[in-house]
């Protein structure tokens, strides 16, 4: 997965605000999916952050997972991330 080009991101207090300039749609992340946001356009896969964000936060494996997967899986409706090419 990548981020799409058309995206505009702007962070403001603490979180960050996605413009979608296809389709002007707005995204909105607080502080631990702007980290994940972050995360994706290191070019890291879901297995990676989940470990990244293991060693910082006190939570189960499991929940983070979903978490994370949901979270992608509403940017991909959103067409914020789109498959590799």
């Amino acid at each position: 997965m990548s981020i799409n080009k058309k995206i505009i991101t702007r962070e403001i207090q603490g979180e960050t605000v996605l413009l979608n300039q296809e389709n002007g749609d707005y995204f909105s992340l607080n502080g631990i999916g702007t980290e994940v946001y972050n995360c994706i356009c290191e070019g890291m896969e879901i297995e990676e952050i989940i470990n990244s964000l293991l060693t910082k936060y006190n939570t189960e494996y499991d929940t983070l997972k979903n978490d994370i997967v949901s979270l992608v899986n509403k940017m991909q409706k959103k067409n914020i991330l789109i498959d590799k090419q």
